[in-house]
């Protein structure tokens, strides 16, 4: 209970913080549900996460080391020297549960960090590449398809002849209010975005059909170098996210997990303006940061 009311104390600190220091709990959120049950509902739902993460620790072979102990503990006695009083006999915690909280959250990042290294999440530039096109698109219920191919045919000409930017072009003909965007490799889906990536920087695309519509395509840039990189890291992510759900999930299937909600009913938020500590998850994210300076 004690360790649930640190990380609700924080929370809730945070919105009063937000609010400027005075916050409703009452206040309705939804049709069935205040701020203060949907408070309550945000940390039951991160501290069951964390602390089941933390129970696989053990089956993993991971535990903490004897200078990742000890510097839970400074940082846990840092955090609570910093409570007021008022916090102190809200939370009904000792230093040493802030020590046990610290301990099962860094066993849960510790879980984490080791299922992501198993995740096979090898992604190559090339399947991350991200693009600038620019494209004109017709229709042919607004024109007739010989229309279409004559006005793409001339536009094709022109821009390689160097008589017209191809922007200039699309601002005339293109139905889209937009001519010009970025295309990620691996979300392309029609037909127009998948030739794209064919094309090199300055080639212009051959007539693309897609159902009733037609397309030409420009590469203003076939390789954008710092958005293919955020793109490899954000697609790394999302694999490491999916490998993790799936172990998190089946691992659940195997245990029983249940959260005091007898208990929980019986908790109210403070309205006492003393009790608004935020730092609990500051100082705990210093942990990692100190270690590595070793």
């Amino acid at each position: 209970k004690q360790e649930y009311m640190l990380v609700l104390m924080d929370t809730a600190g945070t919105y009063k913080a937000d609010f400027g220091g005075k916050v409703d709990w009452n206040a309705k959120v939804s049709d069935n549900q205040t701020l203060q049950s949907y408070v309550m509902q945000k940390v039951k739902e991160d501290i069951t996460v964390q602390y089941t993460l933390a129970s696989m620790a053990k089956e993993r072979n991971i535990s903490l080391s004897t200078d990742e102990s000890s510097m839970i503990k400074t940082k846990a006695a840092e955090y609570y020297k910093s409570l007021t009083s008022q916090e102190k006999e809200y939370t009904g915690a000792s230093q040493e549960n802030v020590e046990s909280l610290y301990k099962n959250y860094y066993l849960a990042d510790k879980v984490y960090d080791a299922l992501a290294a198993e995740a096979d999440a090898k992604i190559s530039d090339e399947e991350a590449r991200v693009m600038k096109i620019q494209y004109i698109r017709m229709n042919t219920d607004n024109t007739k398809e010989d229309k279409i191919k004559s006005t793409l045919k001339t536009v094709t000409d022109l821009v390689k002849g160097g008589y017209q930017t191809f922007a200039r072009e699309a601002k005339q003909y293109s139905e889209d209010n937009v001519f010009e965007k970025t295309l990620k490799k691996n979300e392309a889906t029609k037909t127009y975005e998948k030739s794209a990536f064919n094309l090199s920087n300055s080639e212009i695309s051959s007539i693309i059909q897609d159902g009733k519509d037609y397309y030409l395509v420009y590469c203003v840039n076939s390789y954008l170098k710092t958005e293919t990189e955020k793109n490899k890291e954000e697609i790394i992510k999302n694999a490491q996210q999916t490998y993790f759900n799936h172990k998190y999930s089946k691992y659940l299937k195997d245990i029983d997990v249940d959260f005091n909600d007898d208990q929980a009913k019986k908790i109210k938020l403070s309205t006492d303006e003393n009790v608004k500590a935020v730092n609990l998850m500051t100082v705990y994210n210093t942990i990692s940061k100190e270690l590595n300076k070793k």
